[in-house]
């Protein structure tokens, strides 16, 4: 490849990464803390820490009674029910339907697996927004709502994956790189080897995640695509596959097969029981269960069954074309390769760590462009202009990290009306990310102002555990043997903050080793360096 080519493919590279970079940070910060959901529910919800009954109390009747009293006499379009497992021992239960106005009206409630008492109403919070704003930010309904905003993501990823591209055809020495960190050299060498080590140990990783969280992303604009290869161009059949529409209520009455018998079904081939059902046209004679089984560790998409909901027999097997196909088993193992839900907690905190290192890599890569501009021999603009983006880089990175501290913190805290939980939970988020922003853009050394933000994050991870312990009366950690998943999360809360504070070591005090010109990169010498 001839030089000029190459240093047009480095600047895309370099563009693409600064313009986007950060935002890419803040959807990966957010996606590795969403990888632990269930984890986080169960520290978040006090009901997720009740025993699990070893023979969990009947539902049935409790859950029609129920229902009755919501709809007072209304057809329920859906009701969902989920069983009680180690991670959420409770009953919860969900029922759509249209009231006397003809309003759509979405109750729900938990009971007591042990007794079937009905537990407090809790709203969503904490780990509802880390998820929903990692997968579509929260995108505002009168901006096109959260498909808008999914597919802003995916956009992001395919975006990453042009950075992946255009950083592998640029760069020249990629073997030798891969065990280059010349710790004694200039700190924006430094940063260079280590994003290069980062970029070049994780690259399957990072081409994962663009790849799946793209497909994702605008999996509506590439459903035309998918309806070729799976469905031979017939998108109205494979919308069929992936979810059939619900068959008309006949309005006949009918009694509804016992979900306290179907919960004795299991899964063929294994002991799984179920996990979910999701009813149609409950009370009629058109009545049809979907039972769902635990995810079994596969890349494959959910185990589950079509039962009819008055006789119990068996329906014809939904995602029989999807799973028919090599092209549809693919397309279904997107979500679970994405989400590392294929397999147990180990692989999610390798996830995690993959994940902080594709936050780590960004970072560098933006450090790297800055320190060139400001302390080189490179950039049009004034000194002013890249000291005020280094600062908003500093803001954005440790402000988004603090953010989602300050939201562990409010979820503690909070004494508002549970229907607005998840309301001051975004307030909050943005209240924190704006100050820590506008601190950074204050402070005119920039070294000691990530070093003070690191330590709060420190510290305040470590103060995490005390506080659940004072506001819940969980158990200490460490005390109890073996922790339960809500102590254990308050032991990672304790280790990563002391990691985090340990990392100080690390962080220079100040710029002491001047650049110099000789040390200056050539175009292509980076690697995802943005």
């Amino acid at each position: 490849m001839d030089r000029d080519r190459r240093v047009r493919i480095y600047d895309l590279h370099a563009w693409s990464g600064i313009t986007l970079g950060l935002f890419l940070f803040v959807v990966s910060w957010t996606g590795s803390l969403a990888l632990f959901e269930h984890e986080l529910l169960t520290w978040e919800d006090p009901a997720s820490r009740l025993v699990m009954p070893a023979r969990p109390s009947p539902i049935h009747q409790t859950l029609a009674d129920w229902v009755a009293e919501q709809t007072q006499g209304a057809p329920a379009e859906f009701l969902l029910l989920s069983y009680p497992d180690i991670l959420h021992p409770y009953y919860e239960g969900r029922v759509i339907f249209n009231d006397a106005d003809d309003n759509r009206v979405i109750e729900s409630q938990r009971w007591n697996a042990s007794n079937g008492d009905p537990l407090p109403f809790r709203g969503e919070g904490l780990t509802t927004w880390l998820l929903d704003f990692h997968r579509d930010l929260m995108w505002p309904d009168a901006l096109g709502g959260r498909t808008a905003g999914r597919s802003i993501v995916g956009i992001a990823g395919i975006i990453m994956l042009l950075s992946i591209i255009s950083g592998l055809v640029t760069h020249r020495k990629m073997m030798r790189e891969f065990f280059t960190l010349r710790v004694q050299r200039s700190l924006r060498l430094r940063w260079k080897d280590a994003h290069n080590v980062l970029a070049l140990w994780g690259l399957p990783f990072y081409a994962m995640i663009a790849f799946t969280g793209a497909f994702l992303g605008i999996i509506a604009l590439l459903l035309p695509l998918t309806g070729a290869l799976i469905a031979k161009g017939d998108t109205d059949k494979l919308l069929a596959a992936i979810g059939s529409e619900p068959v008309e209520a006949s309005g006949v009455a009918a009694q509804m097969l016992s979900l306290d018998d179907l919960y004795q079904r299991r899964l063929p081939g294994s002991d799984a029981v179920p996990s979910l059902i999701s009813i149609t046209n409950w009370g009629d004679e058109t009545a049809v269960y979907r039972i769902n089984f635990p995810e079994q560790r596969r890349l494959l998409i959910t185990d589950s069954e079509l039962v009819n909901g008055v006789t119990g027999a068996s329906e014809v097997e939904e995602n029989t074309l999807l799973e028919a196909s090599p092209a549809g088993r693919a397309t279904a193992a997107l979500a679970p390769l994405h989400y590392g839900t294929y397999g147990g907690v180990w692989l999610k905190w390798l996830y995690l760590l993959l994940g902080l290192s594709l936050c780590a890599l960004i970072v560098l890569g933006l450090m790297v462009w800055l320190e060139r501009r400001l302390h080189g021999v490179v950039g049009t603009r004034s000194e002013a202009f890249y000291a005020r983006i280094q600062q908003i880089v500093i803001g954005i990175t440790c402000g988004n990290v603090l953010a989602s501290l300050a939201i562990f913190y409010l979820d503690k805290l909070y004494t508002g009306s549970e229907e607005q939980r998840l309301y001051w939970t975004g307030v909050s988020y943005f209240v924190v990310w704006g100050a820590v922003l506008l601190f950074a853009l204050l402070r005119s050394d920039p070294y000691r102002a990530v070093r003070r933000l690191v330590l709060f994050t420190g510290v305040g991870l470590m103060l995490l555990p005390l506080l659940n312990v004072l506001t819940t009366g969980a158990e200490v950690p460490f005390v109890q043997a073996p922790p339960s998943v809500s102590g254990w999360a308050d032991v990672s809360f304790l280790l990563l903050g002391l990691l985090t504070c340990a990392s100080l070591v690390w962080l220079p005090l100040r710029r002491r080793d001047p650049l110099l010109a000789a040390e200056e990169a050539a175009p292509g010498e980076t690697f995802l360096a943005g």
